[in-house]
């Protein structure tokens, strides 16, 4: 069963997005039980909608406390992931069903780390890939993407124009395996949740530096489903992190609205998480608000900073994937909370970024 995150008409049949409004979709209702067994996310198939052909190994990421603090902060590293960022876990699930269901090609549109995520596993299980990509994306992601043999395809203008190529792509008959295009894609990524119960059960909060709204969704998502089952009894507060001049769910949040491009051009260092137009910006409100999280921003200099300070505790983040860090700040915290900060990728994704002294 799927649910529309706008208008809520459930749909049995699989869909992308909402054939009624073109909102983004979430698997609802499916059979669960919780009986992990293996490693990795499909320690939790049975948790999952969709049957495992296609994986790399992806999840099963480290869990580090924060040597230089006296409180509990916990640094989830999704960069140990097979191609350096958290997206490897929802690729397994969308490549899975493409191979279940006999896809020879896939498309994606992507900032970077998508890209390198769908063109690794399309490789693997022999399906051909092409990712569109708009202007801005590092060099080092595209290197990656190449590596894996898809085909790159620039596309003028921002994120959002790379998506329509893609979607008019899959109208074509190519498998899409877009961000929040795919609500199997959020299948994937709630499996940080359950990892995160073993780990060290439920955290007081969780820190996620936030483009689509995807990850936060997920990561909700994956801690409702573990309450519906008697696993826990509590959930954790979602906080999003945005840059400050691309912050469109974090200002729909503050202005009680939905999520809408911000106005002018819109830029950060933070390439991973420059969406202007969230596909999942609806259901990431939705998560902050029913946790009594909140949305904060932070600015380029902020989060080079943190790279830095993120470096000192042993761990090398990409941009976006500081920026959790420059938010602990301005997070509230009381004695013996306990913080989990998103590391959600390798600074090898964008290795030279910490060396800028021009922002």
């Amino acid at each position: 069963m799927f649910r529309c995150t706008r208008c809520g008409s459930e749909f049995t049949e699989f869909h992308y997005t909402c054939p009624r409004d073109d909102s983004a979709l979430l698997a609802v209702d499916n059979h669960m039980s919780w009986r992990p067994e293996g490693a990795g996310i499909w320690r939790y198939r049975d948790m999952l909608p969709v049957e495992r052909s296609i994986s790399l190994s992806e999840g099963g990421t480290p869990l580090v406390r924060r040597r230089d603090s006296q409180e509990e902060v916990y640094l989830k590293v999704e960069g140990d992931s097979p191609t350096g960022s958290f997206k490897d876990r929802g690729t397994s699930v969308v490549i899975s069903d493409a191979s279940n269901r006999g896809y020879q090609s896939a498309v994606v549109a992507s900032t970077g780390n998508m890209g390198a995520s769908v063109a690794a596993y399309c490789a693997y299980a022999n399906i051909a890939a092409r990712v569109f990509i708009p202007p801005g994306i590092p060099e080092e992601k595209i290197a990656q993407i190449s590596a894996y043999g898809a085909e790159l395809v620039p596309v003028e203008g921002g994120f959002g124009d790379a998506v329509r190529r893609a979607r008019e792509e899959a109208a074509s008959g190519a498998y899409l395996a877009s961000t929040g295009l795919n609500p199997y894609f959020i299948e994937g990524l709630k499996t940080i949740a359950f990892e995160l119960f073993e780990q060290m059960g439920v955290p007081d909060r969780i820190v996620v530096p936030t483009g689509t709204g995807g990850l936060l969704t997920a990561i909700f998502k994956g801690f409702r489903e573990l309450r519906s089952l008697g696993v826990v009894d509590r959930l954790p507060q979602m906080i999003a992190v945005q840059a400050a001049d691309v912050a469109p769910i974090v200002e729909a949040w503050e202005g009680g609205r939905e999520p809408r491009a911000p106005a002018g051009g819109g830029h950060t260092i933070a390439t991973a998480i420059l969406v202007k137009v969230p596909f999942n910006g609806l259901s990431a409100i939705e998560a902050m608000n029913a946790s009594g999280g909140y949305g904060v921003t932070v600015t380029d200099h902020e989060i080079v900073q943190a790279i830095r300070v993120l470096g000192q505790e042993g761990v090398f983040a990409e941009p976006a994937a500081a920026a959790a860090m420059a938010a602990l700040g301005r997070i509230d915290r009381r004695p013996g909370d306990r913080t989990v900060l998103m590391i959600t990728g390798s600074g090898l994704k964008d290795p030279t970024a910490v060396l800028r002294r021009d922002v």
